[in-house]
């Protein structure tokens, strides 16, 4: 009597091959998406696991940005050495014109 309103679904209802498909694929667009946001949670978990509490950012934090800031410094130091050799050419260029103005 209590399983008398209910619907039993039927045992024999099999998906073609189309809907199989279809359905395979949105569960892996799902998984996919899962996985995505497991990652970024852990890289935010240990971001901020390995940070002072004032350092912490107020913005989501980008897993990559360490190696950015590394990438920063080298190319901040090659730059540094670059204007460092320009103007020790350009001061080299100068003293060359003064002899040369000199000795005409």
């Amino acid at each position: 009597m209590l399983n008398a309103g209910r619907e039993t679904s039927s045992p024999g209802t099999e998906l073609s091959e189309n809907q199989a498909k279809t359905e395979k694929e949105r569960l892996i667009g799902e998984l996919q998406l899962i996985t995505e946001e497991r990652n970024d949670l852990r890289d935010r978990l240990r971001f901020l696991t390995e940070r002072s509490m004032k350092n912490r950012p107020h913005f989501r934090p980008n897993p990559y940005y360490e190696d950015l800031e590394r990438m920063e410094e080298a190319v901040m130091s090659i730059l540094h050495n670059l204007e460092m050799e320009n103007t020790e050419i350009h001061e080299n260029n100068h003293k060359l014109k003064k002899e040369i103005t000199f000795s005409r």
